[in-house]
C-alpha cells in the first residue's frame, strides 16, 4: 500500500496598471490585481492481490483573481472633464474556478489479458462577482444637453470646448447619473448588491479496456469510454432561457422574444460512447521492426467562456438606469440638487424592437462535439543505433462548437441587393431611381438615402453596411413605407443573435517521420512533418470558438468559411543534436588528466536545435462589407496563390519591407456588391520560419551529492530575421497593403546560468 499527498500554495498581488487602476494621486490606494492559488494532490495505491491493483487519485486546484478597487466609494462618485479624476471610480470584480477531481482505476491481470476499469469525476465551480454600476456614477461632461449657455466671446473652437468642460467641473453641472440594478428575473436585488454567479460543471467518465497479448509479437488494445457532461447550471437559479425556443433557426422569426428563468439551456446528451482500439506488432519477431496503429473517439464539454458569454448576454438580469437632469434647455442642475436613479418597477424581460440588444444563446439540440483520431506507423532499426519511424497521423473534428448570427441581414431574396444596386449605379443621376425602390421608400428619396447611408458605401458596394445602417437607424420608417419589420432581420429586438450549435468541423492529415541516430558521443534526432489542416473556425484572435466570436462571412452559408486552419503548417523540419566533447577521463583526449583538470575541461555537452517551417496562412481582406454581414469580405483575386516573397527595396510601392510585387498586387481587386470575394480564406501563405538555438552545458562536481551546473545558451544563434505575415487589408492605403511591419522571432539572445544542486 502506498499513500502520498502534495500541496502547493501561492499568494500574489500587484498594482493593476494593466487596466489603468494605478493611483492617480500619490498616497492614494491603487487598484490591485491578484489572488490565491493553491492545489492539493493525493493518491492511494493498493495491491489487493498478486494480480489486482487499485489506484485512487484526488486533486484540487483553485486560482482566485480579484481586481480590487479600494477607492471606490459605496455611493455616488464624480467624473470630471478638464482634469484627471483624483479618485478612481472603477468597480471591483473577481473570479475563481475551483476544480475537484476524483479518479479510480482497477487493473487485473488474467493470463494474457490485462483488464483495466475505472472512472473519473470532475466538479468545477465557475464563480465570479462584478460590482459594475451598483453605485451611481455622475458625469459632468457637456453631452446630453449639458452645454453651458454662457461663455466669453472670441474663443476658438478648442478654447470653447475647454471652457465649457471647466465651467461644468467647477460648478458641478450634471450631464448624467447612472446606476445599474441586478435581478433574478423575478425580483430586483437590493441597490448596491453585486452580480454574482456560481456556475457548476460536472463531468463523468467511465471506461473498460483490455490489453491482450495475442502472441509474443502481437498485442491488441481495445476498450470503450462513456462520457457524460450535464448541462451547466447556476446553483442559485440565476439563469434564464429565451422563449419561444423553436424560432431560433435560419427560418424562424419573432419580435416578442421573452426571457424566463430556467437552468436548462439545452438537453443532456447521454450518447457519448467513445470506442478505442490499438495494436502493436513485430512482424518479423526479431525486435527490430514494430508496426503500431490505433483509433479513438474523444469527447469534451463546452468551455466555460461560452457559458459566461451566454449568461452575460441574457436580457433581464441587469438594467442600467440613467438620468439626464440638464437635457432640457435652460436647466442648470448641479451635484447638490441632482436626483439619483431609482429602482425600476420590475425586470424588463421582453426587449424592445430597437435592434440594441446583442443576444447569445445555445441551440436546445446542442450535443457533445468529438474528435476522431487514428494513426499507423512503422518503426525499424535500419542500422546499428539508427531507428527510422514513419507514420500517418490524422484526426477529424465532428459536431464541434460553432456560432452563427441568426440576425444577420437578408439581402439576396428580398430585393434589397437590387435596390442597393439601383442607387449605386445612378449616383450621378438619382432621379433615375424609381420611387418603388424599398430603400427610397424608407428614406423618402434617393438623395436622402445616399445622405443617410453614405455616398461611399454605395460607390464601394458595401451592401452589408447599408443594410445594417438602414435597419438599425431607420427602422421606425418601415411601417409608413409599407415594409415589414422582418425585411432585413428576423429578430428585430436584437442587434445580433449568436446561436451556439454543432456546425464546427475540422480535419487534419499528416505524414510524420523521425530518424534517430547515435554513434559514440553524438546523438541526433530529425523530425519531419508533412501535413494539412482544414476547418471552418474563424476565431483565431479569440482562441477558438466558444472563447469569443468571429462572425462568418455569411451565417446562412457556413461552407464559405471552410479553409486552411490558422495553424496549418504543411512542412516542418526539426533537427536536434547533443555532442559530448571527447575530452577528459574515459574519453579519447586527455583521458589521464588529474581530477581537478577533468573537473574543468571534461564532460562538456554541446547541443543544438535547428527548425525550419512553412509560413502560416493568411486571408486577404477587401476592407469592405460587400457581403450580407458587417464583416469585411475577401478580396477578389486571379492567379496562383503561391505568391509572395521578401522585398526589402522600394518595390515600386513605398519604402519598407513588402511581401507582394506590384504585378502581384495588380491581380487583386474589390468584389462587387453582394459578392464575398474570390480569394478565399487562408489561401495565401506568409514567410517561412528558420531558427537555430545552441547550448553548452557542464556539470561540476564539488563533493559528494553537490554539483554546480553551468549553462551557456544562444537563441536565434544566426540572428535570422523571421518576418511576420504582411498587412492584408486591400481596401486600405495602397502603401500599407502587403507591407510587413513585425517579426515573429527575437533577435539573438545569449545567456549564461549557474545552478547549485545539493
Amino acid at each position: 500500500m502506498h499513500v502520498f499527498e502534495r500541496t502547493s500554495w501561492q499568494r500574489n498581488t500587484a498594482i493593476d496598471s494593466l487596466n489603468g487602476a494605478q493611483n492617480v494621486i500619490p498616497g492614494q490606494a491603487p487598484g490591485t490585481q491578484g489572488g490565491k492559488r493553491w492545489g492539493l494532490a493525493g493518491g492511494w495505491d493498493w495491491t489487493i492481490s498478486a494480480s489486482i491493483v487499485n489506484e485512487f487519485r484526488y486533486g484540487h486546484q483553485s486560482a482566485s483573481v480579484d481586481f480590487n478597487r479600494p477607492e471606490r466609494e459605496p455611493g455616488p462618485m464624480v467624473s470630471f472633464n478638464t482634469w484627471t479624476t483624483p479618485i478612481l471610480t472603477a468597480f471591483p470584480q473577481g473570479r475563481n474556478s475551483p476544480v475537484n477531481e476524483y479518479t479510480d482505476n482497477l487493473t487485473q491481470i488474467h493470463g494474457s489479458h490485462t483488464f483495466k476499469y475505472g472512472g473519473q469525476l470532475r466538479f468545477t465551480k465557475q464563480y465570479g462577482f462584478n460590482d459594475a454600476g451598483i453605485y451611481p456614477n455622475i458625469s459632468l461632461s457637456t453631452a446630453n444637453g449639458n452645454v453651458p449657455s454662457v461663455g466669453p466671446a472670441g474663443l476658438t473652437s478648442q478654447q470653447t470646448t475647454t471652457f465649457q468642460g471647466m465651467y461644468n467641473d467647477l460648478l458641478g453641472r450634471v450631464s448624467s447619473v447612472t446606476e445599474t440594478y441586478y435581478s433574478n428575473l423575478t425580483n430586483w436585488q437590493a441597490a448596491g448588491t453585486p452580480r454574482v454567479r456560481n456556475f457548476l460543471f460536472h463531468e463523468y467518465g467511465f471506461f473498460a479496456q483490455d490489453d491482450w497479448k495475442v502472441r509474443h509479437n502481437l498485442t491488441l488494445n481495445y476498450g470503450i469510454r462513456w462520457e457524460f457532461f450535464p448541462v451547466p447550471y447556476e446553483q442559485n437559479g440565476q439563469q434564464g432561457i429565451l422563449t419561444p425556443t423553436n424560432v431560433f433557426n435560419t427560418g424562424g422569426e419573432s419580435d416578442s422574444i421573452t426571457v424566463k428563468p430556467s437552468t436548462k439551456w439545452w438537453n443532456n446528451d447521454w450518447h457519448s460512447f467513445a470506442p478505442r482500439f490499438g495494436f502493436a506488432w513485430d512482424p518479423f519477431g526479431d525486435g527490430k521492426t514494430s508496426v503500431r496503429g490505433g483509433f479513438g473517439i474523444f469527447y469534451d464539454r463546452i468551455v466555460g467562456a461560452a457559458t459566461s458569454s451566454v449568461d452575460g448576454a441574457t436580457p433581464g438580469f441587469s438594467q442600467a438606469v440613467t438620468l439626464y437632469p440638464n437635457s432640457t434647455a435652460g436647466s442648470d442642475v448641479r451635484i447638490a440638487t441632482a436626483q439619483l436613479p431609482t429602482q425600476p418597477a420590475s425586470p424588463a424581460l421582453t426587449p424592445a424592437t430597437n435592434r440594441q440588444t446583442a443576444l447569445d444563446l445555445m441551440s436546445t439540440n446542442l450535443t457533445n462535439g468529438y474528435v476522431q483520431q487514428w494513426n499507423l506507423n512503422v518503426q525499424r532499426q535500419i542500422a546499428k543505433d539508427t531507428i527510422l519511424d514513419v507514420g500517418y497521423v490524422a484526426n477529424r473534428g465532428v459536431k464541434l462548437f460553432f456560432q452563427t448570427n441568426l440576425d444577420q441581414s437578408y439581402i439576396y431574396n428580398n430585393g434589397f441587393l437590387t435596390a442597393f444596386n439601383q442607387i449605386a449605379n445612378n449616383l450621378t443621376n438619382l432621379s433615375a431611381v424609381p420611387l418603388s425602390n424599398p430603400i427610397v421608400s424608407v428614406f423618402g428619396s434617393a438623395a436622402a438615402a445616399v445622405s443617410g447611408i453614405g455616398s461611399s458605401v454605395f460607390s464601394q458596394g458595401q451592401v452589408g453596411a447599408a443594410a445594417n445602417t438602414m435597419d438599425v437607424n431607420h427602422y421606425s420608417a418601415y411601417a409608413a413605407a409599407g415594409i415589414s419589420e422582418y425585411y432585413l432581420r428576423h429578430f428585430p429586438q436584437f442587434s445580433s443573435v449568436l446561436l451556439g450549435n454543432n456546425d464546427g468541423r475540422s480535419e487534419y492529415n499528416s505524414l510524420q517521420a523521425r530518424l534517430m541516430r547515435q554513434f559514440g558521443a553524438f546523438r541526433a534526432i530529425a523530425n519531419f512533418t508533412w501535413s494539412k489542416s482544414l476547418d471552418n473556425d474563424l476565431s483565431s484572435a479569440t482562441g477558438g470558438e466558444g472563447n469569443g466570436f468571429a462572425a462568418p462571412l455569411d451565417s446562412f452559408n457556413e461552407g464559405l468559411d471552410r479553409g486552411r486552419s490558422n495553424f496549418d503548417i504543411p512542412y516542418a523540419l526539426t533537427l536536434t543534436s547533443i555532442y559530448t566533447l571527447p575530452i577528459g577521463k574515459g574519453h579519447r583526449f586527455a583521458g589521464n588528466i588529474p581530477h581537478w583538470a577533468n573537473t574543468i575541461i571534461g564532460g562538456w555537452d554541446i547541443g543544438a536545435t535547428w527548425i525550419w517551417e512553412s509560413g502560416s496562412p493568411f486571408t486577404v481582406s477587401s476592407g469592405r462589407e460587400t457581403g450580407p454581414s458587417t464583416s469585411n469580405t475577401w478580396a477578389d483575386y486571379t492567379g496562383s496563390r503561391n505568391i509572395g516573397g521578401i522585398h526589402a527595396t522600394n518595390n515600386g510601392i513605398g519604402p519598407g519591407i513588402y511581401y507582394f510585387t506590384p504585378a502581384q498586387v495588380a491581380a487583386f481587386s474589390e468584389p462587387i456588391a453582394g459578392d464575398v470575394g474570390s480569394s478565399g480564406r487562408n489561401t495565401f501563405r506568409g514567410p517561412a520560419f528558420f531558427d537555430i538555438d545552441a547550448s553548452m552545458v557542464k556539470r561540476f562536481e564539488l563533493m559528494e551529492r553537490k554539483y554546480i551546473t553551468f549553462r551557456a545558451e544562444a537563441y536565434n544563434l544566426c540572428n535570422t530575421v523571421d518576418f511576420a505575415n504582411p498587412a492584408v487589408n486591400f481596401g486600405g492605403a495602397a502603401s500599407s497593403f502587403g507591407k510587413i511591419s513585425s517579426v515573429v522571432n527575437n533577435p539573438r539572445i545569449m545567456q549564461m546560468a549557474l545552478r547549485f544542486d545539493f
